[in-house]
């Protein structure tokens, strides 16, 4: 990507913000099983459906119809373009179970800082769970050598774990299938 010198400061907040949200420097390169995991296959529409409870849209982006959509992660939105209501699941891939423990145990703080609320650890759900709430409203699941990302925005500002840690069941047991 190149940027203009006379860029602003919001492009480069937005720079920072999508480094951040990026793959890690620890991430390495997924198994051949693991590539074959498409996070739309995992967390199909009508799952996303039953846990917004209202009628929603895929979303994409300029970039995915020219590119193509990446298969790591599923987006939709059950709000306007307006308010957007976003529900989502992005699969991070790391080199090894002990890089994705210590790349999520790293962003706690900045996840508190960011959400303006509590971290909170969520047991039983994968090899560990916490949960954003506040502000981002994310469930951070591990499994293996994959950081699960699953989004869960409410248009109240209402805490949405209960309903991430659903799409999070649902999404554990369809690994494990893929996985068999």
């Amino acid at each position: 990507m190149i940027l203009s010198t006379r860029g602003s400061t919001s492009s480069l907040l937005l720079l920072a913000v999508l480094a951040a949200c990026g793959p890690s420097t620890d991430s390495g390169s997924p198994t051949a099983e693991a590539k074959k995991v498409d996070a739309c296959t995992v967390f199909p529409y009508e799952d996303a459906r039953a846990v917004a409870g209202e009628s929603l849209a895929s979303m994409a982006s300029t970039v995915d119809e020219a590119m193509g959509r990446n298969p790591s992660e599923c987006l939709y939105n059950s709000g306007s373009t307006e308010q957007p209501r976003i529900i989502s699941l992005l699969i991070r891939y790391h080199r090894s179970p002990e890089a994705a423990k210590r790349i999520q145990a790293s962003s706690r703080s900045s996840f508190s800082s960011l959400s303006g609320g509590e971290v909170q650890d969520v047991p039983g759900l994968g090899e560990g769970a916490i949960w954003v709430g506040g502000r981002i409203q994310q469930l951070h699941v591990l499994t293996d050598s994959r950081q699960l990302v699953i989004t869960v925005q409410s248009p109240d500002g209402t805490d949405q774990l209960f309903r991430a840690k659903q799409i999070a069941v649902k999404v554990l047991r369809r690994l494990k299938a893929v996985k068999a």
